[in-house]
Order: structure tokens, then sequence, then C-alpha cells
């Protein structure tokens, strides 16, 4: 085998990511991909609007990156040169993974969870092991740490996407402490969970923690998010690893806009959690339903019926979710999205429908 049939029939062997069919498709009740529906949709619209009318598109970005790490330098309460902004949570997972590592390296990916990182970390050369959370949804600091060699990078969902808890902060803390490697915290659900750990790279040259706009900010559609890490280290990745012009400026001037309206955005992250409280009991009361408690925008909810069934049924009464199966001895899982009160209505009239027959 030649060089070229070697790296063809390497990059056939690589898992793709998996989006769900039903994303692709115009959908009356779209709760399949985590999305913020609580965000007015003409509000927004009118916010793209503005942010873009004042921007000349024949100009490269160049300060957009400068910008956007000033307003989030004073959102998280950290310093602008500890932010790298960048376009969306995934390409953070992606850059890290070609940053700190290659062939021979190890990736520890707390599990189940976002499949981004065992895949960026396969295409880098890395060795990944996967291991799963407690059965009571604790993060499995013993295990981790009998899995770290002399280095590597360890990935924390927190919270965990697709299951919606928060690990306890003593546990990622004590992770921090012993890790010998990098330690990656995503926080793309943090604005709707108990707490955050962006401050800690203050004082944690360990730690990267991952943020992204796509969530409570409702930007999904204009991929951008950032890392924050220590500032010894951050202007390097930024200045060597990040592309040159790595963001738009559209999506920037909107994001600061919006930053700059903290009352606006509050609102409608505690309409999410209100909603979430409302649908997790109405779930629970349909008979065999059991729902894991969430920090996130979305539920985990075991069915007492087959969840490929369940999603094809919801699917066709015009409602997606996400099939996830067994999960951590949960069977018959599906991920559903915090959607609006009409939405997660005719959410829950579907499934009685189904559960019933």
């Amino acid at each position: 085998m030649n060089w070229m049939e070697e790296r063809l029939s390497r990059l056939q062997r690589w898992e793709g990511y998996q989006h769900s069919v039903e994303s692709r498709e115009a959908m009356e009740c779209k709760l399949d991909a985590n999305e913020n529906w609580h965000l007015p949709s003409a509000e927004i619209r009118k916010a793209l609007t503005t942010s873009a009318e004042h921007l000349d598109p024949r100009s490269y970005p160049d300060v957009a990156v400068i910008d956007l790490a000033k307003e989030v330098s004073k959102e998280i309460g950290v310093s602008s040169e500890s932010v790298i902004p960048c376009a969306g949570a995934d390409q953070a997972i992606d850059l890290i993974c070609q940053a700190f590592l290659g062939t021979g390296d190890s990736a520890v990916i707390v599990s189940p969870t976002f499949s981004m990182y065992r895949l960026r970390a396969t295409i880098a050369g890395a060795e990944c092991t996967c291991v799963p959370m407690l059965p009571d949804f604790r993060l499995p600091v013993a295990e981790i740490l009998r899995r770290d060699g002399p280095g590597g990078v360890v990935f924390i969902c927190s919270p965990n996407n697709p299951t919606g808890n928060q690990f306890n902060r003593d546990d990622v803390e004590q992770v921090l402490d012993s890790f010998r490697g990098l330690v990656v915290l995503d926080e793309a659900y943090v604005e709707f969970a108990s707490y955050s750990l962006s401050r800690r790279v203050r004082n944690r040259r360990n730690l990267a923690v991952l943020r992204t706009f796509s969530k409570a900010y409702g930007m999904a559609a204009l991929r951008l998010g950032y890392i924050v890490a220590n500032d010894e280290w951050a202007p390097e990745f930024l200045a060597k690893v990040q592309y040159p012009y790595p963001v738009s400026g559209v999506a920037v001037a909107m994001a600061i806009a919006m930053m700059r309206n903290p009352g606006r955005i509050e609102e409608w992250i505690g309409k999410v959690r209100n909603e979430r409280v409302w649908l997790t009991r109405r779930l629970r009361a349909i008979p065999g339903t059991l729902v894991v408690d969430s920090e996130a925008n979305f539920l985990m909810a075991s069915l007492p019926l087959d969840s490929g069934e369940a999603q094809k049924r919801l699917l066709a009464a015009g409602v997606s979710t996400r099939n996830l199966g067994d999960i951590l001895g949960f069977p018959n899982c599906l991920r559903i999205t915090v959607g609006t009160r009409r939405m997660n209505l005719q959410l829950l009239e579907g499934l009685r429908g189904i559960v019933a027959k």
C-alpha cells in the first residue's frame, strides 16, 4: 500500500459526527439539537441586522478578536489575554487537539458525552480512553487519575451532553489538582447551570474552559465561541494555533451587543430554567418515564418503550428528538431540548399517545 492509499484508508476508518437526520429537515417542533427557542425571533433578527449594517464585508475582521476578548473579559472576570475567540466550541476542541495531542499521547474522555472530543483527538493521533461517569452521575475522579500518564488531555463536559447533569465542583477541582496534563472543561451549557469555573484559569495553568454563544445567546447559526485559558499561554495559542481571522465580524458585533444587554439574556435564561422544571414534572408523570435532573437546556428521558420507535412516531407527529438508546443503565433514552411552552405541549401530547398504545 502506497502513501496515498494508506492515508485514504485511514480517512475511511475515522468516524464522523453524526447529525440527527431530522436536523436536516424543516421541523415544526425541532427539539433535537439543544437550540434555544426562547429568544424572540424578531428581536434576534433585528439585532443581527443592526450588527451587520455598519460592517464592510470586503474588509477582514482585524479587530474582532480583540473586541470580543475585551467584552468577554468584563463578562466573566478574566483578563482579555485569557480569551481565545473561536468559530464555535467545535473549532476550539479541534485546535486544542492539534496543539496538545499527537501520536502516543492520551485523551481521557468522561462518557457518555459529546462525540467531538474523541473524533478530533483520534484525528490528532492520540489514544482515546472513555471513562464512564459513575452510576449516580458523579465524576469518576479515581478512574480519571488512574488513567493519567505523564500527560495528555482529559475532556469533561459540565453540564454534560447528553445527560444534562453538572458535575460536583469539588470533584472537578480534585481532577485539576492531580491530573498531570491539560483539563478541558466544556461549559457550553453553563449559563443554565449552578456554577462556572471559568475564572479558575487565573491560577490554573492546566485548565482550558470552552464557552459558546450558540446556546444561551441563541447564535447557533453564527458559529462563535471561545476558549478561556491561563494568560501565560493563551496569547501564544491565539497567535500560533488559531487562524489569522478566525471569527466573523458580524457574529462578534452581535455577541457584543447582546452581552451589553444582560437583563434580556438573564430573562431568556430564566425562561429556559422555568420551562425545564415544568417539562420535567410532566414528563415524569407519563407512566414508566424517568427523567434525569438537568442543569442544561435539554432533558434526558428514559421511556417505557423502544426509543428508536418513539423517535420515529414523534417525528411523524412533527416533533424531532435525539435518540440515545441505553445510557448508563437507563434504557430507551431520548434527549429533548427544552422548547417553548407550545413546543413542549406538542411533545407531551405526542409522547403520551405513543406510551398509551
